[in-house]
């Protein structure tokens, strides 16, 4: 999954189920599960052998608290920066098959399909394409930004400094 192109995989899912919003949002999960996948298992791998765990085993305590309480707190920082980011990689994702014509349909607004009208008067009216293109960025840089942050606010290595 980590391996086959993204953009090709959304494309068959959106073939394969049909063209609608739905299906656009399903593709995009299918594709990234993995990511999320690996992120948690290399989290789980790094921290499972630290001191705090290894005395919470020690004392008795129960798998699923040790899950909850040392595990999913230490690598949460780091699923918040990779759902910020896919936040913004699923927008640019969207308004791509939009563009296309595979993603959201005519009567629903989406920067996208505006895009794709606006291409039609290019050379006549140019301005059309700078709205959704500059919304399209503008939102994109935000959840980057946002993920940034949430890094430093949530990382508990920085709160040790």
């Amino acid at each position: 999954m980590l391996s086959f192109p993204s953009q090709i995989m959304v494309f068959a899912v959106v073939g394969l189920l049909g063209i609608s919003v739905q299906n656009v949002i399903i593709a995009n999960v299918f594709i990234k599960w993995a990511w999320y996948a690996r992120m948690i298992r290399t989290g789980v791998m790094q921290y499972r052998d630290r001191n705090f765990v290894q005395f919470s085993r020690c004392v008795g305590m129960p798998e699923r608290f040790i899950l909850f309480r040392h595990l999913l707190p230490s690598i949460t920082s780091d699923l918040a920066v990779l759902a910020s980011l896919d936040v913004g990689w699923a927008i640019i994702n969207i308004s791509t098959l939009s563009f296309l014509g595979l993603g959201v349909q005519a009567p629903t607004p989406e920067w996208g399909a505006m895009l794709n009208e606006a291409k039609e008067v290019l050379t006549s009216n140019p301005i059309q394409m700078i709205a959704p293109g500059i919304a399209i960025v503008l939102l994109v840089c935000c959840f980057n930004l946002m993920g940034d942050a949430l890094r430093d606010v949530l990382d508990p290595k920085e709160v040790e400094k």
